[in-house]
């Protein structure tokens, strides 16, 4: 196996090792494994430890997978799958409507949003979104069509890591409230200046708000009679999406 040339080559070797071989290592058997040196060995594990992407066992002083590396495997495979699962039919929404799409997942430990796909429409003239960055939740189509599904208590500590005013989460919770009434959100220059958004929640098996899809449009380009039929339609690929995420709708 040849050595990496830095810490960062070194780094990924390391747990590929994990990943590839076997999942719990001594310094000195991984060290012969790799072809790396100890004591070098020993200074990158020691910084996997201490961010709890490995952990050692205190009986063996043997290392193994940590609770953080669990935790961003468990995430990324999440994503993935729920990308797999909608980016068919966002695709499909997108030529039907010639709109461009979003995916975005609501990430509960940082009670934020990420936008993870998208699908553009044909005009030179639209807005894109940022993919992989996290954003606030209580704005925009997008956030909102997540929020007005959390439980109270959530949407309390959202407001408060937010630092939204009282004035401002009375504005919220009108929407809130107009949101689970209709089953879509509508919101115009929140994210981006200029620009509507529509969205629709997307629910799990466990019947949990995952994240949202949302139809992004140049505030020009918007044909107010195209509204209804914008709007069914997210609601319903929305729908079927959480369908198949195995999503049941409880009867009322």
């Amino acid at each position: 196996m040849a050595n990496g040339t830095n810490v960062t080559s070194k780094t990924l070797e390391i747990l590929k090792a994990f990943v590839d071989k076997q999942t719990e290592w001594g310094v000195n058997e991984l060290a012969r494994y790799l072809n790396y040196p100890p004591s070098s060995l020993h200074r990158i594990l020691k910084i996997l430890k201490e961010e709890d992407i490995l952990h050692m066992h205190p009986s063996n002083k043997k290392y193994t997978i940590g609770n953080e590396w669990i935790r961003i495997s468990s995430v990324v495979s999440s994503n993935a799958s729920i990308k797999n699962v909608a980016n068919p039919f966002l695709q499909k929404l997108s030529l039907e409507l010639d709109q461009s799409v979003y995916l975005a997942i609501y990430h509960k430990q940082y009670k934020k949003l990420s936008f993870i796909s998208r699908f553009q429409s044909t005009s030179a003239l639209q807005y894109l979104l940022e993919l992989g960055t996290l954003q606030p939740i209580h704005v925009a189509a997008s956030g909102k069509a997540i929020l007005s599904y959390l439980d109270e208590k959530e949407i309390a500590e959202i407001f408060e890591q937010e630092k939204v005013s009282l004035e401002e989460q009375k504005h919220i919770w009108k929407d809130i409230e107009q949101i689970r009434n209709q089953g879509f959100s509508f919101s115009l220059n929140e994210r981006r200046n200029e620009s509507i958004g529509i969205g629709a929640p997307l629910f799990d098996a466990t019947n949990q708000v995952i994240g949202s899809i949302i139809c992004a449009i140049p505030i020009n380009l918007y044909k107010k009679e195209r509204k209804d039929e914008l709007i069914s339609s997210v609601i319903e690929v929305a729908q079927n999406i959480s369908s198949a995420l195995g999503f049941q709708k409880e009867n009322s």
